[in-house]
């Protein structure tokens, strides 16, 4: 509508200039088509701009009248001007990247996101932005953003009756599963597209020939003048309906040649190949094919379909410019890494062409960057070098591998797709730490063994968030609700209007637990992928993991000037991983770093497998087993390189870092020299070293604490009474009395789930101990079922993983509250945690905040557990948190009588100091 009176001249003004810039984009945009010139780019949408702000500015004044009689109309609609102006800041972006002007990229990537928010409506956006907004997203680790975006543009469009649009974001969100490895997830999402696209080409697919013809036969009827645009309407979309199935079936036949169905992948490349012939891409069907008898093995019908392809990559001399045109070009990594690896392993000459074919492949990727191949060539050439005995040579080949693979690691996809992605990539990072070993590189393999465990996790410490929260999300307010359902059913009770629980007449488990489960698991993963405080690691500079573990080294020894009381070489580090019939051992200490191997005997072997299997057993195992060294004869010298044994056992204070079912050992009882290993040093459990760059804080010497727990459960809820809990609160109360209690004991009936958040949101700061005394619940294969079980219900990893506390150090009385699973179920298929994922109670709370927490692995005795924490406290008044542990854990071992060794043998201190 117009905003004042009409006036013809200044209206044909108007009309005049916005033609003049429609004219003005038009000629700046063809000049940086023809010359993708960065000039260029800049003038065309510096051109765009003042259109876009022209053609705004006319809208608002005169709305939508015709111009004034004699002029020409000349339409303008800004979707025409602003859908090419996204797509080609994202081509400019392109463009930059390949130059590495990464920052300059990403300002026009996010610049085609402003300009899509504000002039495009959502089905626009998500037909001509949101789908490679997405793949952003995905390159920068911000998985679970892309993943939300591709689904609501699918909908979107489907809504709005777009069906091919909508089959182009969905082939989009199957392709970036394929990235993840989520192989199984990818062939569901097409389920029956490929159905649903056949059914829109009831001919059968026609070929290049027929698509020419139906679009001559459009075209001519418009020239004759017959001004329907319809049959030019339907050769556009018959011809998109033809490429999406053949992007289809090619995506595919990958994920097929993935998850093993050799045989149909073949069908379907065989199937694919008179369309890629069309499109002279024949090359790369034959690529295909030669790579699926590589798998099966078959190197004769390899080198065979390899030499078929051979002509359109290996170019005569003086074609190269026509190659580099070529839509093949990606493909030449691959190509040469299918090459290395068809080349006859004797004589070394043939050997020294392997190796130049691996060369040209990453030259080639570093003009076509290809991560998944890039890594590949590394460790090809890595293998080969080793054949050759040059392990020097090997070992930094290897070292790019790990660093192309760690790459998209710094941030975490979620417990599924982490893994998934980890597992095929596994094998290699090992074969790297092997040979460090064998190397006798200490440093190189202490990089690789804390890549592989818990990677995302020291991240996440890294980016705690200031104290307070924002406004709780969607999916946070869903998570609280599915969370008090779970909590009525699992206790038998009614929920208020509240969300609380309020102990009425038990109605039973409910059939939807498992449901609710799922939907729980779903959502925390969606959070965790969620966190905009990722971004931090993303916009920053790759972090070089060489820098990142000789910082955590020097932390280990203690650097000048520490703050601490740790004094240099003080400290030692054991880090250790797991591998089948050995253990890889480094140690950092006093007396500088070094690896070593500890062959396993059957016997230790053994005893760690009915260790592990004893401790899945929960309530039902025998706890005169934990007591590792006593029940199993198995001692510390068993485990670690008998040198690097007794190295360790100098220092004060001993960071172990586990691996796999090495993290459920009671480390402090371990025999070690003939006594305990707690007699010795005292002991501390990291998840990796990298892990010390946030958790290394000076533990304060005056601390204060508050005492919650010994909850009073309703009879509904099937858990045993703690009949030594409120004695233990009462016990350590006494200790605090002298003024340095945070508040009055909450139990009984108050220790309920609302009052231990509001004590998490109030209290705290420096020197403070938040100690929970009740029940623990964790399971080996959900990660997300591990909780603290109070009064009302189940305050789980799920809730406590979102917030952010001020305690310094917790103490966890309960049962098995740093049990690792080693398997995570996300869906119905249970997927294995092969990046030894930290994500316990303890792991959560030193996420929220807390530098140390003491807590056992293992079910723990009501009365030991009493007499520990009772300990601890006590000592931990004049010492630090680990030498505190060290005390309580003497003090019981010199009383026998008053508690038996395996029902307290668990409780281990988490943290650096």
């Amino acid at each position: 509508m117009s905003t004042g009176p009409y006036d013809r001249t200044a209206h044909a003004r108007s009309w005049e200039a916005l033609a003049a810039r429609t004219d003005s984009v038009l000629e700046t945009g063809g000049t940086w088509m023809r010359t993708r010139r960065p000039e260029h780019f800049e003038a065309y949408a510096a051109a765009a701009a003042v259109l876009i702000d022209e053609q705004t500015g006319y809208l608002a004044r005169w709305g939508d009248r015709a111009p004034g009689p004699g002029l020409r109309p000349v339409p303008v609609d800004l979707p025409d001007v602003v859908i090419p102006l996204v797509q080609q800041h994202v081509v400019a972006a392109d463009h930059r990247e390949a130059a590495g002007e990464l920052r300059r990229a990403r300002e026009l990537r996010w610049a085609a996101r402003d300009l899509a928010t504000r002039f495009l409506d959502e089905g626009q956006r998500a037909e001509h932005h949101d789908p490679g907004h997405a793949e952003l997203l995905h390159a920068e680790g911000r998985i679970g953003e892309g993943m939300a975006l591709l689904e609501r543009a699918e909908a979107t469009l489907y809504s709005r009756g777009a069906f091919l649009q909508a089959a182009a974001v969905r082939l989009t969100r199957a392709r970036l599963l394929r990235h993840l490895e989520d192989h199984a997830t990818a062939l569901k999402v097409l389920g029956t597209f490929e159905q649903d696209l056949l059914a829109g080409l009831p001919e059968g697919v026609p070929g290049a020939a027929e698509i020419a013809e139906a679009e001559q036969a459009a075209y001519d009827a418009i020239r004759r003048g017959a001004g329907d645009r319809s049959p030019v309407v339907a050769a556009e979309k018959l011809v998109r309906r033809r490429e999406l199935l053949l992007q289809l079936w090619d995506l595919k036949s990958w994920l097929l040649t993935d998850v093993g169905a050799h045989e149909e992948a073949e069908e379907l490349v065989r199937h694919l190949m008179p369309y890629l012939r069309e499109t002279e891409m024949e090359a790369a069907g034959l690529l295909h094919l030669s790579s699926l008898a590589w798998r099966r093995g078959d190197l004769a019908a390899a080198r065979r379909w390899s030499a078929g392809a051979a002509p359109a990559f290996e170019c005569p001399p003086g074609d190269d410019g026509a190659f580099a045109a070529s839509a093949l070009r990606s493909k030449l990594p691959a190509y040469c890494l299918m090459r290395a690896r068809l080349c006859p392993e004797p004589p070394a000459a043939e050997q020294d062409d392997a190796l130049r074919w691996l060369d040209r492949g990453l030259g080639a990727v570093g003009e076509h960057p290809d991560p998944e191949t890039e890594w590949r060539l590394h460790a090809e050439k890595a293998k080969l070098l080793v054949r050759r005995s040059l392990p020097s040579s090997a070992q930094r080949a290897y070292a790019e591998a790990v660093r192309v693979i760690d790459g998209r690691r710094r941030v975490s996809a979620g417990l599924r797709w982490d893994n998934l992605y980890l597992r095929e990539r596994l094998p290699v990072m090992q074969e790297a730490l092997d040979l460090a070993a064998e190397r006798s590189d200490a440093f190189a393999a202490l990089a690789v063994i804390d890549l592989l465990k818990a990677r995302s996790f020291a991240a996440r410490l890294a980016l705690l968030p200031a104290p307070g929260s924002d406004a709780p999300t969607d999916d946070e307010r869903e998570l609280a609700r599915i969370t008090a359902e779970l909590d009525a059913a699992e206790y038998g009770t009614a929920l208020t209007s509240g969300g609380a629980v309020d102990g009425s007449a038990a109605p039973g488990p409910q059939p939807g637990i498992a449901q609710w489960r799922m939907r729980r698991r779903r959502l925390v993963e969606d959070i965790r992928r969620k966190d905009p405080r990722w971004r931090a690691l993303t916009e920053g500079l790759p972090a070089d993991p060489g820098a990142s573990i000789r910082a955590a080294v020097e932390r280990v020894l203690g650097p000048a000037g520490d703050t601490g009381t740790t004094s240099r070489g003080e400290r030692a580090a054991l880090s250790l991983y797991r591998r089948p019939g050995r253990i890889v051992a480094v140690l950092v200490s006093g007396d500088g770093t070094e690896v070593g191997i500890r062959t396993l005997s059957d016997r230790t072997a053994r005893a760690l497998e009915a260790f592990e299997a004893n401790v899945r057993l929960g309530a039902a195992a025998d706890r005169g087993l934990f007591d590792f060294s006593t029940a199993f004869g198995v001692t510390f010298e068993d485990l670690v390189p008998g040198r690097m044994a007794e190295r360790a056992l100098r220092a004060r204070t001993l960071l172990v870092v586990p691996h796999a079912d090495l993290h459920g050992l009671p480390w402090q009882l371990l025999m070690a020299c003939g006594q305990r290993l707690v007699r010795h040093t005292a002991v501390g459990v990291l998840p990796n070293l990298a892990a010390m760059a946030t958790l290394d804080r000076p533990a304060a010497g005056s601390v204060r604490a508050s005492l919650f727990g010994a909850p009073r459960y309703p009879d509904s809820a099937g858990l045993a009474p703690l009949r030594e809990a409120e004695g233990e609160l009462r016990d350590i109360e006494a200790l605090y009395a002298d003024g340095r209690l945070l508040s009055r004991i909450a139990c009984g009936a108050r220790a309920r789930v609302p009052h231990l958040l509001d004590l998490l949101a109030r209290q705290g700061g420096s020197g403070t101990i938040l100690h929970v005394a009740c029940h623990g619940a964790a399971e080996h294969d959900d990660p997300y079922e591990a909780g603290l079980m109070l009064a009302d219900g189940r305050l789980g990893v799920a809730e406590l993983s979102l917030r952010r506390i001020r305690f310094d150090e917790v103490v966890l009385s309960t049962c098995r509250g740093a049990l690792r699973p080693s398997r995570s179920s996300p869906g119905k298929s249970a997927v294995e945690l092969v990046a030894d994922d930290a994500l316990t109670m303890v792991h959560v709370l030193h996420e929220a905040g807390a530098a140390f927490v003491l807590g056992s692995p293992l079910p723990i005795g009501d009365k030991a557990a009493r007499a520990f924490t009772t300990a601890w406290h006590r000592h931990r008044r004049t010492e630090q948190p680990l030498q505190a542990c060290r005390a309580a854990a003497c003090e019981l071992l010199d009383d026998a009588d008053r508690t038996s060794h395996h029902s307290w043998g668990g409780m281990t201190g988490y943290g650096c100091r």
